[in-house]
């Protein structure tokens, strides 16, 4: 009798432990490198930031692992592990992915933390998911 105790206990165990890949969102649809084409908002949608109005080229790269990095003029500004996380999204009012970079880094001209709408498998917007926000698009390199 003990021992069937023993193995109820240990088979409970092994049944509740999970796995954190389990808990992973799914990346495979923004795996690759991305040109960013624009960004725009704004409290009174007062900016419209291009590379041309700029004269950045930004390029994301995002990998399957949850790493990334990120160049600008061709020379590597960040890299590092990425998150994607669930959250409420003010546009849909739905959960939706939301992307997730390390807090020290900031980019000025693209936004790199928000909800992502994917478009037409090569075209993606990120949105910082406040009122009177900002979002940044980009698009797939070939």
């Amino acid at each position: 009798m003990k021992n069937l105790i023993y193995l109820f206990i240990l088979t409970l165990g092994i049944i509740s432990c999970s796995s954190d890949n389990e808990t992973e969102i799914n990346n495979t649809d923004l795996v690759g490198e991305w040109n960013w084409i624009s960004t725009d908002g704004g409290i009174a949608a007062q900016i419209h930031e291009t590379p041309e109005t700029t004269g950045k080229t930004i390029r994301l790269n995002l990998m399957g692992n949850y790493e990334y990095s990120v160049t600008e003029n061709g020379t590597e500004i960040s890299s590092g592990i990425y998150e994607l996380n669930m959250k409420k999204s003010i546009y849909s009012g739905e959960m939706e992915r939301f992307i997730q970079f390390p807090e020290n880094q900031q980019y000025v001209g693209i936004v790199i933390n928000g909800i992502i709408k994917i478009y037409e498998n090569n075209k993606f917007d990120i949105s910082d998911n406040n009122y009177d926000g900002i979002g940044s698009g980009f698009e797939k390199i070939e």
